[in-house]
């Protein structure tokens, strides 16, 4: 259908994505530290990226930190910036950070300071050892030969300090006539520059010359030596305008290298990569000659002229930059004015339209939700009538003295179970008389205090049983006039859902109180609580909270709110998530002529045992004579009585476990690794379909066929359940009969695909590892298409052999083939290099190819034997050896169990 609205919708986003800029490419630049050579840089970096419109940049500082440098390059990387640039504080503690980002794909472009190894896109390095060699050349032309000298380290742990020192001391020992007479870490900075200066010039007043790593430490020597009254010769390196270059100008150093900062190459590297443009890898940036006392006035005018130059490209960028922000703004403006009109009209439309589309779906559905409810009515009612005569012959055939146990348990359960759909369907016939305005008040003046005490301690039997603490507290001389039936089901309806949602060792607490014109009975728990959503909704029908049983109909507590209200009275919920549940209905006294009555309970104890309790205790079944042939069957399910129902019709054909919840049955099912799993889909906590995956996920539980109980017959939980590996489906109420039969079907379809795998167990020590795969996927297909033409409903059954089978049984046959001559290669060891327990390993290779480890690992030893006594010369003795047996006795003997000949004969017959 023609949505014209949808249509123009399109064209405006169309036209709005038309209008997208070019790609903005964002440069992170992380510097370690926060010095007057790297003021200079970053302003190269930032004038640089004036002319690159497309080009984002940001600079942090880690001020000499590496905890702070790391947090910044995961700043960067965390806010995908599409490159980053970075001097490493210290290469030991920024290698691991920095080679983790660059193998996540993020480019990482290092300056000045290196790493360990070569975890970089790009790498814009100077030759600092090459600073240190000039720097001890130009020294000794200074101070003359014979020179002492102390040397004041950068960062100890960085690698400019360790080359400009590995090339200081190299020229020094190279010319042969100078000595380094103390050396210090200054750190970078000046104030540890100063304290190091001081304690060396007080050592070695007679020093000749002082050698700084960088300017600001040589600057702070030069002021030692002042205060000092000393007269060394001090050169530094960097030479920064600010700094080293006008400290040389103004005499207080006699010399400085300049550094190259080359901020204008970075920007132009890091774009070139983003961009996916071809750059160097490597690059080696130029040295200069020194700067002293003849040239250092020339840079520092130099440097002036360009950071006005500086300046005014700067606020010329800034002017054309307001002239296209403004010119954006007014196009943006009117094609904005244009298209709020046009949505405006559009929205018009679709309001108006929504509006009478609602109203019509409204009396749609409430036409639609009272034909329900009238048809549920209806059948309810027809129901009442079989129900009637289901009941009373069930619960004497409950209370036969003569059945057998297993015959008891059977009708104690449909005892219960008749109990509940009982009362299930009088609640509904009560919630659809008070929705319709036909439900009767019927007040009686009662003794409260009696019969609310009484209500409340019928639970105590359950909770001791449960392990619950129940309190009950009622005033004494409550008298009142109300409906004691619909009372009495308020009460347990309030109860029964703190019984259900209270763990063993929580706490109930019923209260009933009054101040003389008013009543409040109030029920509160210690359970998980429900969320703040729900707490709006919980009195709505059919509303369930997320954290309610499943089985549920979501009208109990409607049907409490409306017994209530029904007597003038309010009923309100407080909940708090893990802390538990308060409910509270408060209502108005009133009084009729008469004593006050003390009523007879409507709701019995066996109701309340039938709501709440198994139906009965389990039936200690003795293990029959060929338990031990039988298949293992694991029943996960939290309704006791489904699983000890289970247990009673598969007991004569399988050896049943059974598991409360899916948590416990994936740890039986990894302990006990059984033939086959039956799981319902609806449980709390962990459900059926996660406890399917985990299943099918685990390599020691992976191969196990898992059938599917659920009361949902919707298709698209079907097919969830298929996609995560289920093996079948059967839907409650269930027969038996189909039960047994889809079973034995999954049981004997495991055994097949058990006997092809079985078939092709020696085909991999023979080939080449390609040939070896495909024999494996040839096994899965012929598996494949036997349990396809072995079951009646193909589309109920998935692939039988999964992936994570084949590669367990590839990697076993490796590990074997691998360790074939290791005679004391056992079940044990192969067991542990496999990862699985000694049974679960056990049963798992059982189950894959009918043969226990022993035998698998016995078989392969003879064929690989077989295969060598057809293409070597080696003796049969080598050959035993060589395929791991310990003598040569008990392999001739195996081998002729297994090929009815003697390994000679074998030899002569090929």
């Amino acid at each position: 259908m023609f949505r014209p609205h949808v249509f123009v919708l399109l064209a405006v986003v169309l036209a709005l994505v038309g209008c997208a800029n070019e790609r903005t490419f964002r440069i992170g630049v992380s510097q370690c530290s926060d010095d007057d050579w790297r003021t200079k840089m970053n302003e190269e970096i930032m004038r640089e990226a004036m002319f690159h419109p497309n080009a984002v940049v940001e600079i942090r500082s880690a001020d000499d930190s590496n905890a702070k440098q790391e947090a910044d390059l995961r700043y960067f990387a965390d806010n995908h910036f599409d490159v980053i640039i970075v001097a490493p504080n210290e290469a030991d503690a920024l290698t691991p950070v920095i080679t983790e980002l660059h193998r996540s794909g993020t480019p990482v472009v290092l300056f000045d300071r290196g790493i360990h190894g070569n975890a970089f896109t790009a790498y814009q390095r100077v030759n600092n050892t090459a600073i240190g060699r000039d720097a001890a050349r130009y020294g000794r032309n200074l101070a003359g030969a014979g020179a002492r000298v102390i040397e004041i380290w950068g960062l100890e742990r960085s690698t400019p300090a360790i080359e400009r020192h590995a090339g200081f001391v190299a020229a020094v020992d190279s010319m042969g006539d100078m000595r380094i007479v103390g050396s210090g870490v200054g750190n970078w900075n000046p104030t540890d520059a100063t304290r190091v200066a001081d304690s060396l010039l007080a050592l070695h007043p007679d020093a000749d010359l002082v050698f700084a790593h960088n300017d600001r430490m040589a600057i702070a020597a030069a002021e030692v030596a002042k205060r000092r009254g000393l007269d060394p010769y001090i050169i530094g390196i960097d030479a920064a305008p600010g700094i080293g270059i006008q400290a040389v100008a103004d005499t207080v150093l006699d010399a400085t290298f300049l550094y190259p900062t080359e901020g204008h190459r970075l920007v132009r590297t890091a774009l070139a990569i983003a961009r996916g443009e071809p750059f160097d890898t490597i690059v080696d940036l130029p040295l200069a000659s020194a700067v002293d006392k003849t040239n250092a006035d020339i840079l520092l005018l130099q440097y002036e002229q360009l950071r006005e130059e500086t300046n005014k490209m700067r606020l010329l960028k800034q002017q054309v930059d307001d002239y296209w922000q403004r010119h954006s703004a007014q196009t943006s403006l009117f094609y904005a004015v244009g298209t709020i009109t046009l949505l405006c009209l559009v929205l018009l439309f679709v309001l108006l339209r929504a509006y009478h589309q609602r109203r019509r779906h409204q009396r749609q559905l409430e036409e639609a939700t009272q034909s329900k409810l009238a048809f549920f009515t209806g059948v309810s009612h027809d129901l009442r009538t079989p129900l009637t005569l289901i009941a009373d012959p069930v619960e004497q055939l409950a209370a036969a003295p003569n059945l057998t146990p297993r015959q008891q348990v059977l009708a104690a359960l449909a005892d219960k179970n008749v109990r509940i759909l009982r009362r299930m369907i009088g609640q509904i016939l009560d919630f659809r008389r008070h929705e319709e305005g036909m439900a009767t008040l019927n007040l009686t003046q009662t003794d409260l205090s009696h019969a609310l005490r009484e209500w409340g301690e019928a639970f105590a039997p359950l909770a001791e049983q449960r392990g619950i603490a129940l309190s009950v507290e009622v005033d004494e001389g409550m008298v009142g006039a109300v409906d004691t039936e619909k009372m009495e089901r308020v009460a347990f309806n309030l109860l029964s859902n703190a019984f259900k949602h209270t763990p063993r060792g929580g706490r109930i607490a019923y209260c009933a109180t009054t101040n003389g014109e008013r009543l409040a009975l109030s029920v509160a728990d210690t359970g998980e609580g429900m969320a703040r959503a729900d707490l709006q909704r919980v009195f709505d029908r059919f509303y369930q909270a997320r954290s309610a049983n499943p089985g549920g109909w979501g009208i109990g507590l409607a049907v409490c709110r409306g017994f209530v209200e029904m007597h003038g009275g309010t009923i309100e919920v407080e909940s708090e998530r893990h802390r538990g549940t308060r409910f509270t209905a408060t209502l108005p006294l009133r009084h009729t002529v008469g004593e006050a009555a003390r009523p007879t309970r409507l709701i019995t104890d066996r109701d309340i045992a039938a709501e709440h309790l198994s139906a009965t205790t389990p039936v200690a079944v003795a293990p029959p004579a060929d338990a031990a042939e039988r298949p293992l069957l694991l029943a996960i399910d939290d309704n006791a009585d489904i699983r000890q129902m289970l247990a009673l019709v598969l007991a004569d054909h399988y050896t049943v476990l059974t598991a409360d919840g899916g948590e416990e049955g994936l740890r039986m099912a990894a302990e006990s690794v059984p033939d086959v799993v039956v799981c319902d889909v609806m449980m709390p906590g962990l459900d059926g379909l996660e406890c399917l995956r985990r299943l099918k996920a685990d390599v020691a539980t992976s191969h196990i066929p898992v059938l599917m109980l659920t009361a949902c017959a919707m298709d698209e939980q079907r097919v969830a359940g298929f996609e995560d590996g289920a093996d079948g489906y059967v839907s409650k109420p269930f027969s038996a009969a189909v039960l047994r039969a889809q079973l034995a079907s999954l049981v004997a379809n495991r055994r097949r695909i058990r006997q092809l795998w079985q078939s092709a167990t020696p085909a991999p020590t023979l080939l080449p590892p390609a040939e070896n795969h495909a024999a494996v996927q040839n096994t899965r297909d012929a598996a494949q298409n036997a349990h396809d033409a072995a079951e009646n409903a193909p589309a109920a059954v998935p692939p039988p052999v999964r992936d994570i089978d084949d590669r367990f049984y590839s990697r076993l046959l490796a590990l074997i083939k691998e360790r074939m001559a290791d005679s004391e290669m056992n079940v044990d060891a192969l067991a542990s290099s496999m990862g699985l327990g000694r049974s679960q390993f056990y049963r798992k290779v059982k189950a894959l190819t009918g043969q226990s480890p022993v035998e698998l690992l016995r078989s392969l030893r003879l064929e690989a034997a077989r295969e060598r006594l057809a293409r070597t010369d080696h003796t049969v003795s080598e050959i035993a050896y060589e395929v791991g047996f310990s003598s040569p006795a008990y392999f001739t003997k195996c081998f002729r169990e297994a090929y009815g000949l003697t390994p000679t004969e074998a030899r002569m017959g090929a």
